[in-house]
């Protein structure tokens, strides 16, 4: 790798706190190969500045988001090339969004497994030679504009392309949504080689789209076939009516023996068919194919230009991947997995919105455990959580996909129920209410067994004007099922209330 320490390992300029800097893990990582330089953090832009064989930055990340982005300013406004990889504690959705954005490579939360610092690592170092081959690329081609002047128009045309790829990958770095990736791409690619048929197949998560210029669903079906059959699976019909942007495919894909199988993947016999692995390291990520009309084959200059935009794409895919973990973990409970109480608030108000104006039908209902403080109090908090988390799947299975199960908080768990009148959410009230009732909770002593009250409101109630008085419809049914004697599913007045049950609570050995 270019640039190197003069015994051949990559040096890394790790800046941060002496603490940080005596980690056993960067004495761990030392032995496979790299050189650690330990800097300071106000020394490290001064310092970058008189090392020529640094190839990447450790930035430890402070509490503070913008020292760290007046840094990565710093580094952009120097053009530096050196791969940043910033590693602090936990931040926030968008702040960790805005480092990408800003030039980092990579936000590692600290601290963190020697395997995810070394898989960075690798990837960054891996990532920036590349781009520093592009770079010098570009650089061969502009002495070779002025020494040879009879491919002057040769060279004015790569130059554009050099320039759309530019557009292109900037465009390509601001996309943070898989589909808004895809329509970057298939905006640029065609401008950049004239393409007629764009594939774009990914592995995880499990996705195939396709692009025609003409708008041809027969010829995206038949690449849409071939795409998935390279990995095993039968194709997907592509719907009528589609606009040329079409996601044909959005299930799971099987399993790949190994990382190198995509990268094995045999090229096209015709010379005007082109497929581009995609990697993170060595890990591969999916395929774009690239095809045009006719015979016109792909020069070498144009199959380099798609290779730098398959490495492109495959970085900001993984950015995107990242953003939209990062984006559902903070729409997600910790402890059970189901949604947290804050992504609730835009479905329900969807479906309040769609009852006033359309009249369409929806329910909520909030289901409280019964007595669940006996629980923590004689088996532990240990147990209890065991219990929710458990109580959450149960809850998943048993709604439909397009039901909504989120926790309010504590036992207390809420179901948004779209297109469901009164009448159809009764009877999966009572069914969820029997599944409690009659399922064994496994703890690390025995099993528990519990019942559950619940409250169900319909938003079509002339009482119901907001979110707030829907969830307090519900809230107020599920406290008279607690007021008869829990173990019941009571739906919002003027709905009649159940009959009076016992509520159960027994610790199996």
């Amino acid at each position: 790798m270019s640039q190197q320490s003069h015994d051949g390992r990559s040096r890394i300029l790790l800046a941060g706190t002496p603490a940080f800097h005596r980690d056993m893990r960067w004495i761990q990582l030392a032995r496979q190969g790299l050189v650690f330089v330990p800097v300071a953090k106000r020394d490290c832009t001064l310092i970058t500045g008189r090392t020529a064989d640094v190839q990447a930055i450790v930035y430890q990340a402070g509490a503070r988001a913008a020292d760290t982005l007046a840094f990565l300013k710093a580094m952009a406004a120097r053009q530096s090339d050196l791969c940043i990889i910033l590693v602090g504690r936990n931040q926030k959705p968008d702040t960790v969004a805005q480092f990408l954005r800003n030039g980092a490579f990579d936000y590692v939360n600290w601290p963190c497994s020697l395997s995810r610092l070394t898989d960075s690592l690798t990837s960054g170092l891996t990532n920036r030679q590349i781009f520093l081959e592009v770079r010098n690329l570009s650089g061969d081609l502009a002495t070779a504009n002025q020494s040879l002047a009879h491919e002057r128009d040769t060279l004015k045309q790569f130059n554009q392309r050099l320039a759309g790829l530019n557009q292109l990958t900037q465009a390509l770095a601001r996309s943070l949504q898989p589909e808004d990736v895809v329509q970057a791409l298939f905006t640029g690619v065609p401008a950049l080689i004239g393409a007629d048929l764009i594939g774009l197949v990914r592995t995880n998560p499990e996705h195939v789209w396709t692009w025609s210029k003409d708008g041809n669903q027969e010829r995206e079906q038949a690449l849409n076939a071939q795409l998935l059959g390279r990995l095993g699976r039968a194709p997907q019909r592509v719907t009528a009516g589609a606009t040329t942007l079409r996601l044909v495919g959005s299930h799971p894909m099987p399993s790949i023996r190994s990382d190198d199988a995509l990268l094995a993947l045999p090229q096209p016999d015709a010379h005007a068919m082109h497929d581009i692995p995609l990697a993170i390291g060595p890990h591969a990520i999916g395929v774009l194919h690239v095809q045009r009309a006719g015979s016109q084959p792909f020069t070498e200059d144009e199959q380099q230009l798609l290779a730098t935009i398959g490495t492109s794409l495959s970085l900001t895919l993984r950015n995107a991947d990242a953003h939209q973990d990062l984006h559902d973990m903070a729409l997600r409970d910790p402890l059970t997995g189901v949604f947290n109480r804050r992504a609730l608030d835009e479905p329900l108000m969807r479906e309040l919105k769609a009852g006033l104006r359309y009249g369409a039908p929806a329910c909520l209902a909030i289901l409280d455990l019964d007595y669940f403080k006996t629980v923590n109090d004689r088996l532990g908090h240990t147990a209890g959580d065991l219990v929710l988390r458990e109580l959450a799947s149960l809850m998943t299975d048993t709604v439909r996909d397009v039901d909504m199960v989120g926790r309010y908080g504590g036992e207390e768990f809420a179901i948004i129920l779209p297109h469901t009148s009164i009448e159809q959410a009764q009877p999966l009230a009572e069914r969820l209410r029997n599944l409690i009732e009659t399922h064994a909770f496994d703890v690390e002593d025995g099993t528990v067994r519990l019942t559950a009250s619940i409250g169900i409101a319909e938003v079509c109630n002339p009482a119901i004007a907001s979110v707030e008085d829907w969830v307090n419809a519900a809230d107020t049914a599920l406290y008279h099922a607690k007021a008869q004697g829990r173990n019941r599913v009571v739906v919002h007045a003027p709905v009649p209330l159940a009959p009076v049950q016992a509520a159960t609570l027994c610790v199996a050995a």
